[in-house]
């Protein structure tokens, strides 16, 4: 069985080929499968689909006898809890055995796995992603959840503090997908469960918990959701300040990378140990030990930090000046522009380049004289690559005692 064997995709199946053909493909072996969760939560609320995930009654082990005799390559990406992937053109489509719940630790959970499509409906987090769809097109939804789509309600699937309890992630993701899907709006009863909860978040990895803020922090205004979520934030980063809140006033919240929003966070937090707490990305983590300076020293700070540093720095700066001094809205915007432009000006990088020395005869131990003079000329002034040349041939004839040669340029 190939793609160009496997049958006509149905106009109201709206996923890709590689989908149906693998829908059609186990359904040919006699078991029963769909596709669930965010894939088929966006298509109904009208969202790009990206991830496309797929359940099936076949057990981890039938799924690989498939992909053997198909001669399809299979990767077990996680057997012991029903996950196999399905490699077709060069792209993986990951397969998982329905499920039911055994027990759960907090973080994870032992399985067994089900026949029944409805029984692993209630062991998923939200409504919302606990809809699922056949070949056909057919939509099954066992939690109103297209109706809470449509009303921007992001509702637990039975108890919320057992659900919660399950795997203290949701916590994060409650608040992931109000901002994405629920308008902001928080349900009080949730937010009382997770109060009470919130100290079982540093159960988790690292890794997990700050995947899932960045996750947070790719949607686009998703400052809106730090005030609910702050006792969380403080319980895992001890902040100080919502920073994010200031670069949406000062409106550039939305030029800054989910990466950058995670460190201008962190950088109002008590940071004793917290980088050496968390696997931050290499990017945050040097960010985060970006030392804070007065105005006096902003330009120098500028010009010693690496380049990709720089415009994230400015931005920390003015936000960090009116979390210490309440500066007014307008003189922020003001300076930021003036430090972004120095970011981005000639005089920001130290462009001096050695071989426009060649033609003096220096020593090494001039050479390495006269370069360290030269940039420290250039960190403790506003001069451009020009100046700096000049600086060198002026520092050469009167220290050096050699003589510019204006014939060999």
């Amino acid at each position: 069985m190939n793609l160009e064997t496997m049958g006509r995709k149905k106009n109201n199946f709206p996923f890709d080929d590689g989908v149906f053909f693998i829908l059609n493909l186990i359904e040919r072996y006699g078991h029963k499968v769909r596709v669930v969760g965010g894939a088929v939560r966006d298509f109904i609320a009208h969202r790009e689909i990206s991830d496309v995930d797929i359940a099936t009654t076949a057990r981890p082990e039938e799924i690989i006898d498939i992909c053997v005799r198909e001669g399809l390559p299979a990767l077990p990406t996680s057997p012991e809890h029903g996950s196999i992937s399905i490699g077709l053109r060069h792209k993986f489509y990951e397969i998982t055995t329905l499920r039911k719940d055994v027990k759960t630790f907090g973080r994870r959970a032992e399985v067994t796995f089900s026949q029944s499509f409805k029984t692993d409906s209630r062991r998923r987090d939200f409504t919302i992603n606990a809809i699922y769809m056949d070949k056909e097109g057919r939509i099954y939804d066992y939690h109103s959840g297209i109706e809470d789509i449509r009303a921007g309600n992001i509702r637990f699937i039975g108890s919320a503090e057992n659900r919660t309890s399950e795997d203290y992630l949701r916590i994060l993701r409650y608040f992931r997908f109000t901002a994405a899907y629920g308008n902001y709006r928080c349900n009080p009863e949730y937010l009382n469960i997770i109060a009470k909860l919130k100290s079982n978040i540093k159960i988790l990895s690292s890794e997990r918990i700050i995947t899932e803020l960045l996750k947070i922090f790719k949607i686009s205004d998703s400052y809106k959701i730090i005030p609910p979520m702050w006792e969380v934030l403080n319980e895992l980063f001890s902040l100080k300040f919502n920073s994010l809140s200031i670069c949406a006033e000062l409106d550039i919240f939305e030029s800054l990378s989910d990466l950058e929003k995670l460190a201008m966070l962190l950088k109002f937090s008590e940071m004793t140990d917290l980088v050496n707490m968390y696997n931050f990305p290499r990017s945050v983590r040097e960010m985060i030990l970006l030392q804070p300076v007065d105005y006096a020293h902003v330009f120098l700070k500028l010009k010693q930090m690496k380049k990709e540093y720089r415009v994230f720095y400015a931005k920390f700066f003015v936000v960090n000046l009116c979390f210490r001094t309440h500066y007014s809205k307008a003189n922020a915007k003001n300076l930021l522009q003036e430090l972004l432009e120095f970011c981005h000006s000639e005089y920001a990088n130290f462009k001096f380049n050695p071989n426009e020395l060649k033609t003096y005869d220096l020593t090494n131990e001039e050479f390495s004289s006269l370069m360290k003079a030269t940039k420290n000329f250039w960190l403790n002034n506003n001069v451009s690559h020009c100046e700096c040349k000049e600086f060198a041939r002026k520092y050469i004839d009167e220290n050096c005692k050699k003589l510019f040669d204006s014939s060999s340029e």
